[in-house]
C-alpha cells in the first residue's frame, strides 16, 4: 500500500470512530456500502473552494448508503464574524425544506381516511366557499377583474401547487400585502389563512403550476383535522418517533449556541449577515418554518426511503411512499428543477437526462430559501443532504454542484 492510500485508510478509520461517537444512523467505511473514499473526499474540497471564494459561510453534509452513515462533515463558519467554527449538530433555517415533512403529516391523514385528495378544502375550511379568481387586464396596467372559480380548490391541488391561492406576483398581489398587512404581529396559522382566503386566486384552480403559500393551507387543514396545533401535530405524529431531537419552529435558549447564521451575496460586498429568522414564532409556517440538523434530516429521509419505516416506527404504508413520488404535476416550470416532475411535496427526476444531475430516475428531493438541499435515489439507496445558509436561492453551483460531486463516488 503506498503513502497516500495508507493515509487515506487511517483518515477513513479515524472518521467512522468519529462518526460513532454520536451517529444518528449506523455507520460504515464508504467501500463497505459501494462508494469511494477518496472520491467522496471531493465533497470536502468542493465546500472548501465555495468557502474559499466567498460563495458560503461554511456547510454541513451528508451522505448515507443502504442506511449507512458513511459522511458527515462541518466545514468552515457558522457565524463569520465570531468565527465560530460549523459543527456537525448545528441547526438551521430549513426553509422550504419544511414542505415535505409537512406533506408526510397530510399524507398520514389521508391512510387514516380523516381525508381524501379529491375533498374540497371548504370541507375543512369554509372561508375557501365559492372563491373567486382575479384576472389580470391590461387597461389599466396592475388591473383586474374577478370572476367566479369554475370548482373549488382540492386537497390535491394544494398538495401539488396548482391551487391558485394568491401570491405577492398575483393579479391581486396588493389586496394580499395589505390583508397580511391588517394582521396582528403574533398573528398565527389560522388567521394567516384565513386572511389568504380573503383574496381573489391567481388562477382558476388546477389550470396550471405555480410555487407559493399553498402549503400553509395544508398545515392549517392539519390543525382542523387533528385538533392540534402545527408544532404539537408534527412532534408527536412524525418528529418524535423518528427520534429528530432537534427539528421544531422554535430554538429553545439552549440551542441558539448551535444556530447557524443567515447570510446573502452582494455584489462587491460579498456575504452579509442577513435577517434571521425568528426562533420563537407564534406562526407555524408551513411552508418554511422548521428548524433541524443534518442528523435529524437524514432520519427523515431514511423514513421515505425505507419505504414509510425507521426502527420499528412506521409513519406512512410503502404504496403511499409511492403515491408521493408518482408524476403529479409535469413538467415544473422553473428553470432550475429542468428535467423533474413534481409529486407530492418533493420533486423527483425524470428520465430524460435533462436535469443535468448524476443520478438514477426518480430521485426525489427538495430545497430551501437558503440553499439547503436533499435528494433520495431510490435504486441506488443513497440520501444526500447540504445544510448551508446563504441567499439568494437555487443556486445550481452549489446544490446541483454538491449532488454531483457525491454521485460520482458511487462506484459499485
Amino acid at each position: 500500500m503506498n503513502t497516500r492510500r495508507l493515509s487515506l485508510a487511517v483518515l477513513s478509520l479515524l472518521f467512522v470512530r468519529a462518526l460513532h461517537a454520536a451517529s444518528p444512523l449506523p455507520v460504515t467505511k464508504p467501500e463497505d456500502v459501494g462508494l469511494s473514499s477518496e472520491r467522496l473526499q471531493r465533497v470536502d474540497a468542493f465546500v472548501n473552494r465555495l468557502q474559499a471564494d466567498g460563495q458560503i459561510p461554511g456547510a454541513v453534509t451528508a451522505v448515507v448508503r443502504h442506511g449507512k452513515l458513511v459522511h458527515l462533515v462541518a466545514q468552515g463558519y457558522g457565524d463569520l464574524e465570531s468565527k465560530r467554527a460549523m459543527r456537525t449538530d448545528d441547526i438551521f433555517a430549513l426553509a422550504s425544506m419544511t414542505k415535505p415533512i409537512v406533506t408526510v403529516g397530510v399524507l398520514m391523514l389521508l391512510e387514516e381516511h380523516r381525508l381524501l385528495l379529491s375533498d374540497p378544502v371548504e370541507k375543512y375550511l369554509p372561508e375557501f366557499r365559492n372563491p373567486k379568481v382575479a384576472v389580470a387586464k391590461a387597461d389599466p396596467p396592475g388591473g383586474y377583474v374577478v370572476v367566479p372559480a369554475e370548482r373549488s380548490i382540492t386537497i390535491h391541488d394544494l398538495l401539488i401547487h396548482r391551487s391558485g391561492v394568491a401570491s405577492a406576483g398575483g393579479p391581486a398581489g396588493a389586496v394580499l400585502r395589505a390583508a397580511m398587512g391588517a394582521l396582528p404581529e403574533d398573528a398565527v396559522l389560522a388567521e394567516q389563512v384565513k386572511a389568504l382566503a380573503t383574496v381573489p386566486l391567481n388562477f382558476q384552480p388546477g389550470a396550471k403550476w405555480e410555487y407559493g403559500a399553498s402549503t400553509n393551507v395544508l398545515g392549517r387543514i392539519i390543525e382542523v383535522i387533528s385538533g392540534q396545533t402545527l408544532d404539537v401535530y408534527l412532534r408527536e405524529r412524525i418528529l418524535a418517533p423518528l427520534g429528530m431531537v432537534d427539528t421544531g419552529f422554535t430554538v429553545p435558549p439552549e440551542k441558539l449556541s448551535r444556530l447557524a447564521a443567515i447570510y446573502s451575496v452582494k455584489a462587491g460586498t460579498g456575504l452579509v449577515k442577513a435577517t434571521q429568522q425568528r426562533t420563537d414564532p407564534k406562526f407555524f409556517s408551513a411552508t418554511g418554518g422548521l428548524f433541524s440538523t443534518a442528523a435529524d434530516y437524514m432520519r427523515f429521509c431514511q423514513m421515505l426511503l425505507n419505504g414509510g419505516e425507521l426502527e420499528g416506527h412506521r409513519l406512512l404504508g410503502r404504496k403511499t411512499i409511492e403515491l408521493m413520488t408518482a408524476r403529479h404535476s409535469d413538467p415544473i416550470p422553473l428553470s432550475f428543477l429542468s428535467g423533474q416532475y413534481f409529486g407530492l411535496g418533493v420533486a423527483v427526476q425524470k428520465a430524460d437526462g435533462d436535469s443535468g444531475l448524476i443520478s438514477s430516475p426518480g430521485t426525489y428531493g427538495w430545497s430551501g430559501a437558503y440553499n439547503t438541499y436533499f435528494r433520495i435515489d431510490p435504486k441506488e439507496q443513497v440520501i444526500l443532504i447540504l445544510l448551508v445558509q446563504r441567499s439568494p436561492a437555487n443556486n445550481l453551483d452549489l446544490q446541483y454542484g454538491f449532488h454531483n460531486v457525491v454521485m460520482q463516488a458511487v462506484v459499485d
